[in-house]
Formats: structure tokens, C-alpha cells, sequence
């Protein structure tokens, strides 16, 4: 009931409800807690770990008069580790440990809220407005702004266990509180995000958390420092995720460089340098890294799950052909498998050439005809050489079965529950295209006997395609389809045949709701046409076999009058010719023949 209430609220008023919330929550997790957990000590006590004054503390006149000389600069450390606590100290000491527990004033409060909205809305114009992000905007907003408030809390969490982790006496040589938090996940968000969304939003993210790690560490400059350069490091170490292991080697640089920021960190608050402080900084910067590794890797299916986000990694388990679906296909429709591949190899290659996400349109291209299993036989790539049953079948009925296998396609694929993005490739490959040859064969049949056909009845359902990457497998799929048909495939042929598909697609507006370029265009053309030729390319004879029993002339291409057969040939059917390469297109419906 609550969120049926919720979706009833206009989307510019939710955006502010969520986003007013994440900022609140943020501010809560950033100030709630002490900087630090303090012992109590007694004069001749050690210093468990270093005791650092706020810059605000430090500020105030009655506590510097206390302090003497000793304080300069912001944040300075009152107490190193090992050194030996004086009654002087100890006042000093209860001094700081009552003002942790009593800095959360109003004033201050509603100055971090409104610093925190800020970056939420900075947050979101970057997802929205940026062109580098995989998913729709306002998804990639939501996932980015929810890893930013995760990030804050895990950042407070971490800081809480590294104070009390340098309270404990059995910890003492292990490190104190500086080098403890060295073992936080920092650039957890920042790896999630360039993952799941891209560098550009990640970086944002990652400057933001660094900005907030900064009001919740007790060593702020440096430990924010340390923070921004984790989170740099996991954006541009993971380029692509097509593999588990790009998460590990992820967390590998990020080691490096946690243990190269770990002593820029120390240098920054004059630490003195030891075997603790080397030791617990190389230790406890690669713990983090690992952590920040597991952390990634746990909450990366979390959101692929939740908001229906499709990964690089995702992608490749699916084009694996040890998937049901794709086994299926390969065993009961060979020949629409053969196709489905060729396409894929056409796709991949057009969407690399004009930037478009390769992975997807290969993938979609492996299921985009999953439908035709539940009837292999209707289609011709499927008959190996036998009757074609449209022979026989009325128009009406031929398109029922051929625009069956999308309606076909969708129900397999939310079986099988293959993400969206896919199951968006099915009925947009096909867009609301005409099947011209069963519209025409109707309209013939029709005429004899003074009836009228509606056009529209011979279309395919759509909707037309909506991204670039299904823009690529119309075309591709038509132009393998087109090309496979042609008696010559010669490269004259194959660009002609190419270019009639793409003015018939263009003309018919089959692209009008999508946001590919004529200039994008042109390239996906002269993509499909490279690669076609590559396919289809002459290929020479072998002296000596002669299978048919012809004469060696004629094997290598010469006639008994030493002609070459098809020099003088009229022109190859959908190439040459005037007629609607919309033919061609559905050419493997019907084994390539014109009406």
C-alpha cells in the first residue's frame, strides 16, 4: 500500500523526498558518533594511541591557555603513542574527551546538512547530465546517491572500530588509530560505481566521500587524501568488468597505492617514522584494499539484482553458449543459430565502430530469435533443404506464424529471466517493418477476387527501436539475411543491397525513435559492408579437386569459351534490381526468391 501511495507522488517531488532523506542520513552517520574513543588516563599511564585535538577545541581560548605553547596548526596531536601521560596531560586529556561527546551542536548540524544536499544534487546532475553512464539516468542517480550514504556509514563504522581497536591494550602493537583506519574500504563506492556506471559518476562519488571522510576522521586532511586517491586508483584500474578478476586486480593497485598514500598520510601529520608505523601501514593498507575488494564484490550483484542493472560480466555469462537457451538453440534451430552468430559477429563489430556498448548488441544478437524454437521448420534456415511450408500456408496465416516468434521470443526470455535490456532486443529488431512478400502475395489474391488488403495487418508488433544497439541488429540482421541470399556476393553487390536496406529502414521511420546519427549511420554502414566482404570474400581453387567431375576451366571460373560465367549477368536479385530490398530482408522466411 505505501509504495502504491508513493508512486502517486509527482516524480520532481519523490526525487526531493528520497534525495532530502540520503542527505539527512549522511549527516547523521557524519556527525553521530565521537571522532574518536578516548580512554581515561591517570598520570604515568602510556598513550595508548595518538590524542588529537579538534581544530574547533582549539580554537577556544581557555583550552589553549591550558595547553601552553603546545598546540599549532589544525587538528595537532596533543599525545603520540608510547609517550608517558603527566598530570598536565590528564586535563587536557578529559578536556577533549568531554567536548567529543558534546560536538554535535545545532549550528553545526544544519551547516554539514546543507553542504551534504548540495553534493547530492551535485551528485545528481552528473548522472543525468553526463553521457559516460550505462543506465538511465535517474537509475544511475539512485545507485550512485544510495552507494554514497552506504560509503559514509561503512567510513563511520570503520572509524569507530579503528578507535576502539587502539583502545585495546592486546591491539598496542599492532598499530594506533592512524594506521587502523588504513583498513577501511575507502574506494568501495568509487569501485562499485565505475563498474556499474562509469568513471564519471564514480570520480564525482569519490571526491564527495573524500570530502566527508574529512569531518569523520580525526586525522581529516590526511586520511581524505588517502580516501580521493584509493578511490582514483579503483576508478581507472577497472576499465571493463568482463571477468571476476578484474575486481581483484583492482584491489591489487589499490594496495599500492593505500601503502604509497599511507606514508604521504604520515608525512602530512609529522608522524615519526618506526617499524610500527612501516608495518602496520603496509599491513593494514592491503587489509583495506582486500575489503574493498570484498565489499565490491558483494554489493555488485545486490544492485544488479535490485535495479535490474546489466554488467559487463553479466553479459559475458550470458553469451556463454553453455546457456540453456543458446544450447537449445543450437541443437533443435541450427540454422537460426548460425544466424544469430553472424549477426552477433556484424553488431559486435558496427557498435565498436561508433561507440555503442559492443558487449550488449553481441549478446542481444544471441537471443534476438530464441522465439523461432517453437517451430523451427517455419523458417527457411531451419529446413535444410526441404518444402517450405509457406507453400501451402495462406498470407494472413505465414505472418501470424513469422511475427509469432517475437510474442514467442518475450515469453522464453522472462522464462528464463534474462535481464530487460535484452528482452528489449526482441520485438525492436524488427521494429513495425512490413512483411513485404506475404503483403503483396495477399494483395494479388485479393485483387482477384475485389477485396483490399490493410497494410498495417502485415506488420510486426514493434515497438521500433529504441537505443543504438538495437538500431545495429535491425540492420545487421537484415543485411546477413539480405547478403546470404544474394547468388554473387560480390562487393559491388553486398554495398548496394546494404545501402537499399538502410534507405528502405530510414524511409520507412523505423529509426525515429532512437537516438542514432546520420553520421552514425554511415558508419554502421561501411562497418556491415567491411565485414560482409570479409565474410563473403572470392576464394580461390584447388588444382586437382574436382568433385563435380567438370572441366578444370570451369572449376576456376572460366567457361569452355573461356568466359567468366555472370561477367555479362543480369543484375543480382535486391542488389542491382528497383524492387524493395525489404524483400531481401525477409528473405530467409522464404529462401531468398522474389515473388
Amino acid at each position: 500500500m505505501f509504495s502504491t501511495l508513493f508512486q502517486r507522488i509527482p516524480p520532481r517531488a519523490r526525487f526531493l523526498i528520497i534525495t532530502i532523506t540520503f542527505a539527512a542520513l549522511t549527516t547523521f552517520f557524519v556527525s553521530q558518533y565521537p571522532l574518536s574513543i578516548i580512554p581515561s588516563y591517570r598520570p604515568g599511564d602510556v598513550a595508548r594511541s595518538d590524542i588529537v585535538v579538534p581544530a574547533d577545541l582549539q580554537g577556544r581560548d581557555d583550552f589553549r591557555r591550558a595547553a601552553g605553547g603546545r598546540l599549532t596548526g589544525e587538528n595537532p596531536v596533543l599525545m603520540h603513542a608510547g609517550e608517558t601521560i603527566t598530570p598536565e596531560n590528564v586535563v587536557l586529556i578529559e578536556a577533549v574527551r568531554s567536548y567529543q561527546f558534546d560536538q554535535r551542536d545545532p549550528q553545526r548540524l544544519v551547516g554539514l546538512f546543507v553542504l551534504v544536499l548540495l553534493m547530492y544534487f551535485a551528485l545528481y546532475k552528473t548522472a543525468v547530465n553526463g553521457h559516460a553512464s550505462r543506465l538511465a539516468p535517474m537509475t544511475g542517480y539512485w545507485v550512485a546517491a544510495s552507494a554514497l550514504m552506504i560509503q559514509t556509514l561503512l567510513v563511520r563504522g570503520g572509524m569507530f572500530g579503528a578507535a576502539v581497536l587502539s583502545t585495546r591494550p592486546e591491539t598496542l602493537g599492532f598499530g594506533a588509530i592512524f594506521e587502523f583506519q588504513f583498513a577501511i574500504p575507502f574506494a568501495a563506492s568509487a569501485l562499485v560505481l565505475s563498474l556499474l556506471i562509469g568513471s564519471q559518476v564514480a570520480l564525482v562519488a569519490g571526491l564527495m566521500s573524500a570530502i566527508l571522510v574529512g569531518f569523520i576522521s580525526p586525522h581529516d586532511l590526511a586520511i581524505s587524501a588517502f580516501s580521493l586517491a584509493g578511490s582514483v586508483a579503483a576508478i581507472y584500474s577497472v576499465q571493463r568488468y568482463r571477468t571476476r578478476n578484474a575486481v581483484m586486480v583492482a584491489s591489487s593497485i589499490i594496495a599500492l597505492v593505500n601503502i604509497g598514500m599511507g606514508f604521504v598520510a604520515a608525512l602530512i601529520n609529522n608522524h615519526q617514522f618506526d617499524w610500527q608505523l612501516i608495518v602496520g601501514g603496509i599491513v593494514w593498507s592491503v587489509t583495506g584494499a582486500l575489503l574493498t575488494a570484498a565489499t565490491a564484490s558483494f554489493a555488485i550483484p545486490i544492485y544488479e539484482s535490485f535495479f535490474d542493472i546489466l554488467t559487463d560480466m553479466r553479459l559475458m555469462e550470458l553469451s556463454n553458449a553453455e546457456n540453456p537457451l543458446l544450447q537449445q538453440l543450437a541443437i533443435q534451430t541450427p540454422g537460426t543459430n548460425h544466424h544469430s552468430y553472424m549477426v552477433a559477429v556484424l553488431a559486435e563489430a558496427a557498435s565498436k565502430a561508433i561507440g555503442a556498448n559492443a558487449l550488449l548488441a553481441r549478446t542481444g544478437c544471441l537471443y534476438h530469435d530464441i522465439g523461432k524454437l517453437a517451430a523451427p521448420k517455419m523458417y527457411i534456415e531451419n529446413q535444410q533443404g526441404g518444402p517450405n511450408p509457406h507453400d501451402n500456408v495462406a498470407p494472413r496465416d505465414s505472418v501470424r506464424i513469422i511475427t509469432g516468434h517475437v510474442r514467442r521470443g518475450l515469453q522464453m526470455a522472462k522464462e528464463a529471466d534474462l535481464p530487460q535490456q535484452l528482452i528489449d532486443f526482441i520485438p525492436q529488431h524488427h521494429g513495425t517493418r512490413i512483411l513485404a512478400y506475404f503483403y503483396h502475395k495477399a494483395k494479388a489474391q485479393a485483387e482477384m477476387v475485389g477485396e483490399t488488403v490493410n497494410m498495417d495487418d502485415f506488420r510486426y508488433p514493434g515497438p521500433k527501436p529504441q537505443t543504438r544497439e538495437a538500431v545495429i541488429l535491425m540492420l545487421a540482421d537484415g543485411a546477413e539475411a539480405s547478403v546470404r541470399s544474394l547468388d554473387d556476393p560480390s562487393p559491388e553487390n553486398i554495398r548496394a543491397i546494404i545501402k537499399k536496406i538502410i534507405d528502405s529502414v530510414v524511409s520507412d521511420g523505423q529509426l525515429d525513435e532512437s537516438n542514432v546519427t546520420m553520421r552514425e549511420l554511415t558508419t554502421i554502414r561501411e562497418s556491415l559492408i567491411k565485414t560482409l566482404n570479409s565474410v563473403y570474400h572470392q576464394r580461390i581453387s584447388y588444382p586437382g579437386f574436382n568433385p563435380t567431375g567438370k572441366d578444370e576451366k570451369q572449376i576456376a571460373g572460366v567457361d569452355q569459351n573461356g568466359a567468366v560465367p555472370g561477367a555479362q549477368a543480369a543484375p543480382q536479385s535486391g542488389a542491382n534490381d528497383s524492387r524493395d530490398p525489404a524483400e531481401a530482408q525477409h528473405a530467409h522466411v522464404r529462401g531468398g526468391q522474389y515473388p
